[in-house]
């Protein structure tokens, strides 16, 4: 019911199992589209109002969702490779898997699977999708962290400036402490919690599409992006734990004041008192 106005959805499979769980869906006439756990849709052949219903439609399900403009988008065209004069009319089928094909061959297919920013699916496999479906939804979410980075970049750049020109920083204990938090929060999230950095274990037995796999996420960038973001988020770190180790010495030194101001006022006490009691009292 909650889907309803989408062209006949339905659920055509799952692949994988937990948190890893992907899901294979049809909407709009048969479309294909795969939803991942770490909150991407990779939809196929889909319009662009065909993916803005849907959107909504999947909005009640989102857990920590996105404002409007953190959602990332990212677009590629895809054909399904001609058959050579010579294939049979099976050659194209999900079960191509013809007797002869050498490790040079194969190796040379997945070096085309995407040529000049489009993608060329070899077969009908659901499993082929799903292959570049995982890079690209990976893609697009480093591309949310990306985001989230720039704009904390963004929003820290006049701390550098201000110390260089004043010494100190006016910032509350408590701000600092919850961008550290959302600072670390990012960092799991890269590094543990989304499946960016490994390959995922569904294809571990469909060595075939790994490959392909692979070869879309090493065109996507996906390694040295999340070298390059780590690397942002280290000199982000490092600016709060100078920023930390400052509000430490503040808050040392205004102890201290406080320890030498009750000392003064314990010594004024004495002296008033003594002044004050007769003598030989």
């Amino acid at each position: 019911g909650d889907l309803a106005g989408l062209g006949g959805a339905g659920l055509v499979g799952h692949f994988g199992t937990g948190g890893n769980i992907v899901l294979h869906l049809q909407f709009f006439g048969k479309k294909d589209a795969f939803a991942f756990g770490f909150g991407c849709f990779v939809c196929w052949s889909f319009e662009q109002p065909e993916i803005l219903a849907l959107r909504e439609k999947m909005t009640p399900f989102l857990v920590r969702p996105q404002h409007s403009g953190g959602v990332e988008e990212e677009t590629m065209p895809f054909a399904l490779k001609r058959k050579s004069p010579g294939e049979g009319p099976d050659d194209m089928g999900e079960d191509d898997d013809r007797d002869g094909t050498g490790e040079d061959d194969d190796d040379a297919k997945e070096a085309k699977c995407i040529v000049q920013d489009k993608i060329i699916l070899a077969t009908n496999s659901p499993l082929e999708k799903l292959a570049h479906s995982y890079a690209l939804a990976q893609s697009v979410r480093l591309g949310g962290f990306e985001l989230v980075v720039e704009r904390s970049i963004a929003d820290t750049r006049s701390i550098p400036e201000t110390l260089a020109e004043t010494g100190e920083v006016k910032l509350e204990a408590r701000e600092l402490s919850r961008q550290m938090g959302e600072l670390l929060m990012l960092r799991c999230d890269v590094n543990l919690h989304t499946d960016i950095l490994d390959t995922p274990d569904i294809f571990w037995d469909e060595e075939r599409f790994e490959k392909i796999y692979v070869a879309c996420r090493t065109y996507l960038d996906i390694d040295k992006r999340v070298d390059i973001l780590n690397q942002r988020l280290v000199v982000l770190k490092d600016l709060y734990d100078l920023l930390q180790n400052s509000l430490n010495v503040k808050h040392g030194t205004k102890l201290e004041w406080i320890v030498i101001i009750l000392i003064l006022v314990e010594v004024v006490l004495e002296i008033i008192q003594l002044y004050f009691t007769p003598a030989g009292g």
